[in-house]
């Protein structure tokens, strides 16, 4: 999967966020589409739809699993790089249920930043 190919499948899976996703795929901006995804799971996790939130971690998944280098790296540069904000706007109760819904290949990767160097 490509950066051009994001857009719409974040569309496709996510239609309420389609509008916000319209001038971004005919600009290929992979960053700001994984941003919209961002924003929005966010979103759902600090109104308590944890339902909506693992379906947005799934997709996210799929998009790191299947994109090419590109689109892992917007992957792991915003949407992974949240967790930590996310697990400090939580209290214990509510990031053990965020955390629970994260996909290992997300999770993995989420330790790789905040163990990595200069952490």
């Amino acid at each position: 999967m490509n950066q051009y190919e994001v857009p719409a499948l974040i569309a496709d899976e996510l239609p309420e966020v389609a509008p916000d996703l319209r001038f971004i795929s005919a600009i290929g901006n992979v960053n700001e589409s994984i941003a919209v995804l961002t924003t929005y799971t966010r979103k759902m996790i600090l109104s308590h739809k944890f339902y909506q939130a693992n379906k947005c971690m799934q997709l996210a998944c799929k998009i790191y699993n299947k994109g090419n280098n590109a689109v892992r790296s917007a992957v792991e540069n915003v949407f992974i790089y949240s967790f930590s904000f996310i697990r400090m706007s939580c209290n214990t109760t509510e990031w053990q249920l965020v955390r629970a819904s994260i996909p290992m290949p997300l999770y993995s990767a989420y330790i790789k930043q905040v163990m990595g160097p200069g952490c």
